[in-house]
């Protein structure tokens, strides 16, 4: 009664010391207030144990109810490290019209164009200047359920339209108002013109066909885009935006200009991407399919990436302990002919751990993000830092997860994977346990509980 007394009150002390007045947990690197320095202990030589799992699939759209990805990563870059990668985009579009279908009545074709809002804030690598993008039709609809990066779509054979130029910086446009006048937004899009044969097609279509989002997707299933080559970066294709359209441009009478719309929809569209991965010629084959605790180095990936296992085997297991501040950090290391990652590093990381067989993310994350906008920066860390060495490390905060730990209410083994994932392909390389003072390092701040 009384051990389970001692660790109750651990439990809730330890929430204290994070919420200082229910609030403000520890900030990431800071040190322990004076008036609270009394009878502390401060450990850092705890052993760690560190390797890479690979994940070879994530979701990148999800069923009703979830949350399909806002940008997704169009391009390729060639790897030799850890292999040469590319991905296609996949997606539908819907009516935008409201209830009544654009007239086609002795209308005639003008133009149909397809325009990609390409988000010039998410950049990766650094893409050639002069590139090749191909917009094929789908020619299969895209499924109402949870979708991964292993799945491809069947698309035609030929190109519907092409793009030659520059993806970076990304072309800024002036956008087109339904009369065929220039509006005075400018945005970074790509404007594609297509076959015009398409257009032509939906030209033909019944009022129903034009109006229903459903027979409309039945008629045309989608779109699926590619890079021709490798363009040694990612872009951000931002498909949830009215700047990301189908645009049917046709006259009446020859002097009226009218304007048809289809766009993807935040919440009705469907959209996919499918990223390939070729490892048959890579340099460190090793490092990727026999990594184990007992190497120096270890990576770190999103998308179709890796994530890192730490394991904290010698904590003090069941002991009446308060943590008042644990701090792991992570150096990054780097190797022969990386000194130039076309990938860059994550600028966050995040920890999960495993409840039930479901990857979820630790207590110190939850409360960092219910922190403020800047709570997961300030009080979780997981950023890359340069010290004073000039080594890059990541620094977290895991107070709420060892003192779990050392009550024995969580497992000693938690995982490092890159925020945002699931359209996030940044690497990094960790130094792992043989590393020798590079290697991995806990620290932990600690009052002990009278019994």
């Amino acid at each position: 009664m009384k051990k389970t007394l001692f660790r109750a009150m651990g439990a809730c002390m330890a929430v204290i010391a994070l919420f200082s007045q229910c609030t403000k947990p520890t900030l990431v690197g800071a040190d322990i207030l004076n008036q609270d320095q009394s009878d502390l202990v401060r450990e850092d030589s705890f052993t760690l144990t560190t390797h890479s799992i690979a994940w070879d699939t994530v979701i990148t759209a999800y069923a009703a109810g979830g949350a399909p990805l806002s940008r997704y990563p169009l391009g390729g870059i060639q790897d030799p490290l850890l292999g040469n990668s590319s991905s296609t985009v996949y997606f539908d579009l819907l009516p935008s019209y409201g209830f009544s279908e654009p007239d086609f009545t002795g209308a005639v074709l003008d133009s149909i164009v397809l325009t990609l809002h390409i988000d010039t804030s998410k950049v990766l690598g650094a893409p050639i200047a002069s590139t090749i993008l191909d917009v094929f039709r789908l020619t299969e609809k895209l499924p109402k359920e949870e979708l991964t990066t292993d799945q491809t779509f069947s698309l035609s054979s030929t190109p519907l339209g092409t793009y030659m130029g520059s993806i970076w910086p990304a072309p800024v446009s002036k956008s087109v108002d339904y009369i065929g006048t220039i509006d005075t937004q400018t945005v970074a899009q790509v404007r594609i013109r297509l076959d015009d044969a398409l257009g032509l097609e939906l030209m033909a279509l019944d009022s129903a066909s034009l109006v229903s989002d459903s027979i409309f997707v039945d008629v045309l299933n989608g779109f699926g885009v590619r890079f021709r080559n490798q363009i040694n970066g990612y872009v951000g294709f931002f498909i949830q935006s009215d700047n990301t359209a189908l645009n049917l441009y046709y006259s009446v009478q020859d002097t009226i200009h009218r304007q048809a719309k289809w766009v993807p929809s935040a919440t009705l569209s469907k959209k996919h991407y499918h990223y390939d991965i070729d490892r048959t010629s890579i340099v460190h084959k090793d490092l990727i399919n026999n990594n184990s605790p007992a190497d120096s180095v270890h990576v770190i990936q999103g998308i179709k990436g890796f994530d890192l296992a730490v394991n904290f085997p010698y904590l003090p297991q069941q002991e009446p302990i308060l943590v008042n501040l644990a701090i792991l950090e992570l150096t990054v290391c780097y190797l022969d002919g990386a000194s130039s990652n076309p990938f860059g590093p994550p600028a966050q990381l995040e920890i999960y751990t495993y409840e039930d067989d479901r990857l979820i993310l630790i207590d110190d994350v939850v409360f960092a993000l219910g922190s403020g906008v800047f709570g997961l920066e300030n009080y979780f860390g997981g950023i890359p830092l340069k010290a004073t060495n000039a080594e890059t490390t990541y620094r977290f905060n895991l107070s709420a997860q060892v003192q779990k730990i050392i009550l024995g209410e969580a497992s000693p083994t938690v995982y490092v994977r890159v925020r945002q994932r699931e359209s996030n392909a940044h690497q990094t390389f960790i130094c792992g346990a043989s590393a020798g003072d590079r290697a991995p390092k806990l620290t932990i701040t600690y009052s002990r509980l009278n019994q």
